[in-house]
């Protein structure tokens, strides 16, 4: 998972290389600055629904340049749900070790739905500074 800069009102950040950067400048900063566009960190499937609405707008596209957009936003600009992703989601997006990533899956497999941050980081296994570091990358929900 490769962290973004944030940006201040006004700027035109510079997006990440990596796939999708391309179709992201064709289709939606041709509408909007590219600090509207990634202005809040959003899980996969807020940016499905955030894209699915500007398509409902008229934003114009192939099923598959959305689908780009969807992926290259989350991977970039995303937030991963604690209490949806598997154990290799949360490895890869948070930097997790694989038995950080087992106990939070193992806990919330347990004890329900993970409510909020300060019992994230109650979980017996998981690093209370490593996820404090990451903060900003963490829903509870969609």
């Amino acid at each position: 998972m490769v962290a973004a800069a944030p940006f201040l009102a006004g700027q035109n950040p510079e997006l990440p290389d990596g796939k999708g950067k391309a179709t992201v400048l064709k289709r939606c900063v041709g509408c909007h600055e590219a600090a509207e566009v990634v202005g809040s960190r959003l899980t996969e499937i807020g940016w499905q629904r955030n894209v699915a609405d500007m398509v409902g707008r008229g934003a114009e596209g192939s099923d598959e340049e959305m689908a780009e957009v969807v992926a290259y936003l989350t991977k970039y600009f995303g937030k991963i749900n604690v209490n949806t992703a598997s154990p290799a989601q949360l490895q890869d997006f948070l930097g997790l070790t694989e038995k950080e990533a087992r106990a939070i899956v193992a806990y919330r497999e347990r004890e329900g739905q993970i409510k909020n941050f300060e019992q994230l980081k109650s979980v017996p296994g998981a690093n209370p500074e490593k996820l404090q570091d990451k903060r900003a990358l963490i829903a509870f929900s969609e």
